[in-house]
């Protein structure tokens, strides 16, 4: 079978029998078969653009190349990327062009499929927007395709472009999987959502969520250590920085998810998020309001006082300019 992807033998045999994430479905993808993704091996990805919109110590004025990778690992009731990580949809998003200002980037057309069809269209597209930005690349949601992060990384070293790596994840990751990322990746930035397991199997249909997050944020942390390394501009070089989102009405978890992170080291480097909105009508009365201010300032204050000290904190107006429309190709607030 002659596949799109230039896969070695080894991720050819990760794809054949998937256990990338904790779900383990244990499906043949390379024959098609699908699993809880309902990913293939061949090419799933929904945009490549240059985002502006990380944390400033990774994007600095020029951006991120960022990649988005189709589906998810996760469902998750409240996801700001719906549009691409849904897995019962088919994926039908543009090839952005920098007319819009999600992209930022010139030349390119839409399609009602998705819109890499081939490896080296993902290539000549990331070579153009890496050109535009920070040298940095950005794999947002990858868990379920670390085959094919690690073939465009290779194809990138082959042609003499090596752009720092971050690993952007919903943090229900594989620690087998990370294992084998040493020397990859070299910024890991993993959600950690959950300490309870009745609120990530009612919002994400994963209730050992807290539980294997802490273990793969546990290798990352191990691969990376204390230390956030910068360059003379203070832009990362290497390390984890862990994300939050604080929910409406979920105070308990947040704390016990600061308690968790705490407990793998009181010097990891957390973005502690205030930027849930709600994109739609939920069934969870709780979620279909905007986190107050005075929610996320208890959560704040818990911060500093289990002895975290080494964060990135939000505006709450970030509510207003931080969801996506990926058919669009704009954030909220702007027109496309």
């Amino acid at each position: 079978m002659e596949l799109e992807v230039p896969y070695t033998e080894e991720e050819i045999a990760l794809l054949s029998h998937c256990e990338l994430c904790p779900r383990k479905c244990g499906v043949n993808r390379i024959e098609g078969e699908k699993g809880f993704c309902r990913c293939g091996s061949g090419i799933e990805i929904s945009a490549i653009c240059n985002h502006k919109g990380e944390e400033p110590i990774l994007v600095s004025d020029k951006g991120i190349c960022n990649v988005f990778f189709s589906h998810c690992n996760l469902q998750c009731v409240y996801c700001q990327n719906k549009q691409i990580s849904d897995n019962k949809s088919v994926i039908k998003t543009p090839f952005y062009s920098a007319e819009t200002p999600f992209c930022q980037n010139k030349t390119a057309f839409c399609s009602d499929e998705t819109p890499f069809q081939k490896f080296e269209t993902i290539i000549c597209k990331i070579k153009q927007v890496l050109s535009e930005s920070e040298n940095t690349i950005g794999f947002v949601s990858p868990t379920h395709q670390v085959p094919l992060m690690c073939a465009i990384i290779r194809r990138l070293h082959q042609e003499k472009i090596y752009p720092k790596v971050v690993y952007n994840s919903n943090g229900y990751d594989n620690p087998q999987i990370l294992k084998r990322l040493e020397g990859i990746v070299d910024i890991y930035l993993p959600d950690f959502k959950y300490s309870d397991p009745h609120l990530a199997k009612e919002l994400s249909l994963a209730e050992d969520y807290p539980q294997k997050a802490a273990e793969a944020i546990s290798e990352m942390y191990y691969q990376k250590g204390n230390s956030i390394l910068t360059d003379s501009n203070d832009k990362i070089e290497s390390g984890i920085i862990v994300r939050h989102l604080v929910l409406p009405s979920q105070e308990e978890n947040s704390k016990g998810v600061l308690d968790a992170l705490c407990d793998i080291s009181p010097n990891l480097t957390i973005s502690l998020m205030s930027q849930y909105a709600p994109i739609e009508h939920m069934k969870q009365d709780y979620l279909n309001r905007p986190l107050e201010k005075e929610e996320y300032e208890r959560i704040t204050d818990y911060f500093f006082s289990i002895g975290l000290h080494k964060g990135f904190f939000q505006s709450l107006q970030s509510q207003n300019n931080l969801v996506p429309d990926f058919e669009k190709g704009t954030w909220s607030g702007e027109e496309g």
